[in-house]
């Protein structure tokens, strides 16, 4: 797997690696928070053959260097640029979460790098106001204590996720991440937290996240096409109706697409879904 490394413009040390070794156009893949380039190993497999496909590791996770704190969604935008500037051609940016945040900021940013994206459930800012009333902060919380645990192993780290307590059920039903995320899903963000720097779940806990983001300016001011990914709220999606409504009607090309059978991570729990209406989209660009 080739690997090159970038260094942003506010000097953070950037992995970027290959997923896809295609000849034709170029994409690249930008996670979410708290996980690691290599979530899209197998989704990229998917997608048609002639792409040239690349990921990176955001800093604080996987092999890039640690910020000193600088971890609100707006920093992560320097990592994209950075990937970008060293692919030096018009990109498709893929972006799920935090990813989805920092390629529609990119695509504003550098008009001419960007020839598409495609946004995997975005979390929306009115979503993210309410996140201490969803399971997410219990998932969160635990992410940060056991963040940069090299003193335990990935399966012993995944027992403890898998323990965590959610929030109670409207019937009282006690409920634990296990019972909700899949061995191997619990064993593979294990693996992630290991290489994760525990300021990255602060920042996310403790101070405005989004803060300086701007991101439905950001939205007005993409110029090319947009497929927008939206994950069903029931099951953890993060962008209620009201909100991708807006979304897409703030955008000059937009392609909607909802996944009613799966919530936040569609690239791994609607992997055929997902990766089916990329390859069209792209296909028609």
């Amino acid at each position: 797997m080739a690997r090159t490394a970038l260094i942003t413009d506010d000097n953070v040390a950037i992995n970027m690696f290959e997923l896809k070794s295609g000849t034709g156009p170029d994409m690249l893949m930008l996670h979410g928070v708290g996980r690691a380039g290599r979530t899209f190993s197998a989704f990229a497999a998917m997608l048609p053959d002639q792409l040239r496909i690349s990921a990176i590791d955001f800093r604080g996770h996987g092999n890039s260097g640690r910020a000193d704190g600088r971890y609100l969604v707006a920093d992560y935008v320097h990592d994209a640029a950075a990937a970008l500037n060293a692919i030096g051609r018009p990109t498709i940016v893929y972006g799920h979460s935090l990813g989805a945040l920092a390629a529609v900021s990119v695509a504003a940013k550098l008009p001419r790098s960007v020839s598409a994206i495609v946004l995997e459930d975005p979390p929306s800012a009115a979503f993210w106001k309410t996140i201490t009333t969803t399971n997410y902060h219990p998932t969160f919380v635990a992410m940060r204590t056991w963040a940069s645990r090299t003193d335990l192993s990935t399966g012993e780290i995944a027992l403890q996720l898998g323990d965590v307590r959610m929030l109670p059920t409207a019937d009282g039903r006690i409920v634990k991440l296990g019972d909700v995320r899949d061995a191997v899903s619990l064993r593979f963000t294990a693996s992630c937290l290991r290489q994760l720097d525990p300021l990255v779940m602060q920042a996310v806990l403790e101070q405005d996240w989004q803060a300086g983001l701007e991101f439905e300016a950001s939205l007005a001011a993409v110029s090319c096409p947009v497929l927008l990914l939206r994950g069903n709220p029931a099951l953890g999606g993060m962008l209620p109706e009201e909100d991708a409504k807006r979304f897409a009607g703030q955008t000059r090309d937009c392609t909607r697409i909802d996944v009613p059978t799966a919530g936040h991570l569609l690239h791994l729990q609607a992997r055929v879904d997902a990766s089916s209406h990329t390859s069209a989209f792209i296909e028609s660009l």
